[in-house]
């Protein structure tokens, strides 16, 4: 196998794993464990309109998909040939 195709198991082995960890649905605090950013920071995204697709169930209740902050997620990579 090339070295390329390799790299590309371990993204596909790297994202499974993260799957198996985190919920479908997390709240707020998990997407910032998940970015492992501080919760101000993900705010700021928020407000400036930079920041995963949300689900509101109430006012007070925010739920996020975990593929779709994962998606939004691999928006942000730079560098990436």
């Amino acid at each position: 196998m090339s070295a390329e195709v390799l790299r590309a198991l371990e993204q596909r082995i790297e994202e499974l794993e993260f799957r198996l960890n985190l919920p479908k649905l997390m709240t707020p605090r998990q997407v910032c464990e998940f970015l492992q950013i501080s919760e101000r920071k993900f705010y700021e995204w928020k407000s400036e309109g930079d920041a995963p697709p949300a689900m509101y169930w109430s006012e007070r209740t925010i739920r996020y998909d975990r593929d779709a902050v994962m998606a939004w997620a691999k928006t942000k990579e730079v560098g990436q040939a």
